[in-house]
C-alpha cells in the first residue's frame, strides 16, 4: 500500500466513488487499485439471468411501447413457424479508454476531450461547477473510435469534480480499461418473439414482437432532456423494412429500466437486423422459397431491390459452393441507406470459417472513396465479430467481463475477404453505421445453409465454434 501511494497527492470524493490525484497516470492507477469500497445492492436485477426474466415478462399490453407496423390481419393468420430470438448486452469497448483534461481557473472552465456531445457537455459541466455556460470552453479533440460511448459525459464530469478540488491545476483524468468496461453504458439486451405464415411457396404473414429497455429514456435523462412518446430505437431496423407482406406486424415492448444503456454503433438497428432478418429467413425456408428471390419478390422499394440484386450478382447467388459450405443473405434499411450482405462460410472439422463477405449499399454519392471503404468494411468486421463472440454479462450487479481477454474482437486470421459495391445516386447519406445490422443475420443464415443449424441467440459461439 505504501508503494501504491508513492507520488499520490490525495484521494478526492466524487459522485459515485473517488478520484486519485497523483503525479502520473500509472501511480494514480496503482493507488486506485488500493482503495477498498463497500457497495450497496444494485438498483437493477443483479444478474444476467434475472435481467432476461424481466425482459421475458415485458411482452404485455401494459408494456407495449409502439406498433408502427400493423398491416393486414396478423391475428387471423395460420402460424407455420414460431421462434424466440435473443441478443445480449454489448460494451462499446473502444481501444481508447475514457479520458479528459480539465482546468478550472479564475472563473473559467476548459475541457479538452473527444466527444460527440459538446453542447450538452458544456451545459452539464457549467451546472456542476456553478458557472455560466459561456464560461465553459469545450475543446473537441480528434479521438479514437468510440462507437457511441462518447455520447456520454460521465468521465468528463468526474474530471470537472477533480478540477474543482484543485483549481488552477490542469487535471488529466484517465479511466483504466477495467473501469471503462465496468462503467460503460452498454447496448441493451433484446428478446424477440416471432410468428410467421406461408402459403403456396410464399411468405404471407410476419409477426415480430421486440422487448428491450429504452435507450432514449436512459440516455436522454442523463442529458437532462425529456422523453416523449415511444422509443423508436426499440424497433428501428425492423418496423421500417420495405417488404410488402400481407399480414405484417412489428410491436415494441419497453422493458423497465435495468442497467443504464446507451447508443451503440447503428443503435436499435444493430440488434434488430438479426431479429428481423434471422426470423424472416426462417419463414422463407418454411415456405420452400429461395432466401434472395423471396426477399426480392417482397421488396417494394426500388433502391433496396437494386442492392439485393447487386449483392446476388456479386456473390454468384444460386451457384453450388460444394459440400459443407453455405451462403447467407441479409438486408437492412437503416439511416436511409439500403444495405445487403451475403456471407459465405465453410463448416470445417474445427468449426465455422468465414470465407468471404459481399456487400452492396446505396449511399448516394461517395465523396471520399477511401473513407467509404474503411467505414463499410469496418462496420462489417464490427458486426461479424460481435455476432461471433460479443457478450457482456452481469453477476452481483457488476460486469463479468473487465478487459479484452473476456470480451474479444475478431482476429486478423478470422477476417474474411470483403467485396464492396456502392450504388451511387444523387443523394448524400452517411455510411458509418448501415453495414453493421445485416452482418449478424447474414452470418447466422450462412451457418444454417452450411449446417442446417438455425441459431437464434447471439453470440453465435454459444452454439458453434469459429476458426
Amino acid at each position: 500500500e505504501a508503494e501504491a501511494m508513492r507520488g499520490v497527492k490525495r484521494v478526492v470524493p466524487i459522485t459515485g466513488g473517488v478520484g486519485v490525484l497523483a503525479d502520473n497516470t500509472w501511480r494514480a492507477f496503482q493507488a486506485a487499485e488500493a482503495v477498498t469500497f463497500e457497495w450497496g445492492e444494485a438498483p437493477y436485477p443483479a444478474s444476467t439471468e434475472a435481467m432476461w426474466a424481466q425482459v421475458a415478462a415485458s411482452f404485455t399490453d401494459e408494456a407495449r411501447d409502439s406498433q408502427f407496423k400493423d398491416d393486414g390481419d396478423v391475428a387471423a393468420m395460420t402460424v407455420a413457424v414460431e421462434a424466440e430470438y435473443r441478443i445480449p448486452h454489448l460494451a462499446h469497448a473502444p481501444l481508447e479508454p475514457m479520458t479528459a483534461t480539465v482546468l478550472l481557473e479564475d472563473g473559467r472552465l476548459d475541457i479538452w476531450t473527444g466527444t460527440q456531445i459538446p453542447r450538452f457537455m458544456q451545459v452539464n459541466a457549467a451546472k456542476l461547477a456553478g458557472l455560466d455556460t459561456q464560461a465553459v470552453h469545450v475543446h473537441v479533440l480528434v479521438s479514437g473510435g468510440s462507437f457511441g460511448r462518447r455520447l456520454e459525459d460521465d468521465y468528463v464530469l468526474q474530471a470537472v469534480e477533480l478540477a474543482m478540488a484543485e483549481p488552477g491545476v490542469p487535471i488529466k483524468l484517465t479511466w483504466s480499461r477495467e473501469e471503462d468496461m465496468a462503467h460503460d453504458f452498454p447496448r441493451p439486451m433484446q428478446m424477440a418473439r416471432a410468428r410467421g405464415a406461408v402459403s403456396n411457396g410464399q411468405v404471407t404473414g410476419f409477426d415480430l414482437g421486440i422487448a428491450a429497455p429504452s435507450v432514449a429514456a436512459s440516455q436522454l435523462a442523463r442529458m437532462g432532456q425529456p422523453v416523449m412518446g415511444p422509443d423508436v430505437a426499440i424497433v428501428a431496423g425492423a418496423w421500417d423494412q420495405p417488404y410488402r407482406i400481407p399480414d405484417y406486424r412489428v410491436t415494441g415492448y419497453r422493458v423497465p429500466p435495468m442497467v443504464p444503456v446507451s447508443s451503440w454503433r447503428s443503435v436499435g438497428a444493430s440488434g434488430n437486423g438479426f431479429l428481423h432478418e434471422g426470423f424472416l429467413d426462417e419463414v422463407i425456408v418454411a415456405a420452400g422459397a429461395d432466401p434472395l428471390e423471396e426477399r426480392l419478390r417482397l421488396c417494394w422499394h426500388a433502391p433496396s431491390r437494386r442492392v439485393l440484386e447487386a449483392v446476388g450478382e456479386m456473390s454468384g447467388w444460386g451457384s453450388d459452393l460444394g459440400e459443407g459450405r453455405g451462403r447467407g443473405v441479409a438486408f437492412t434499411l437503416s439511416f436511409g441507406v439500403p444495405t445487403a450482405e451475403v456471407v459465405e462460410v465453410t463448416a470445417t472439422d474445427r468449426g465455422i470459417k468465414i470465407d468471404k463477405v459481399y456487400i452492396a449499399c446505396d449511399v448516394g454519392r461517395v465523396i471520399d472513396p477511401v473513407n467509404f471503404d474503411n467505414q463499410v468494411k469496418g462496420g462489417v468486421i464490427w458486426g461479424l465479430g460481435h455476432a461471433m463472440m460479443g457478450e457482456l454479462t452481469y453477476s452481483d450487479g457488476r460486469t463479468e467481463q473487465t478487459n479484452y481477454d473476456g470480451y474479444p474482437g475478431m482476429r486478423i486470421y478470422q477476417t474474411p475477404e470483403i467485396e464492396l459495391r456502392a450504388l451511387e445516386t444523387d443523394a448524400l447519406r452517411g455510411i458509418g453505421e448501415p453495414s453493421v445490422p445485416p452482418a449478424a443475420p447474414a452470418l447466422a443464415n450462412a451457418i444454417f445453409a452450411a449446417t442446417g443449424q438455425r441459431i437464434r441467440e447471439l453470440p453465435l459461439n454459444k452454439s458453434v465454434d469459429f476458426v
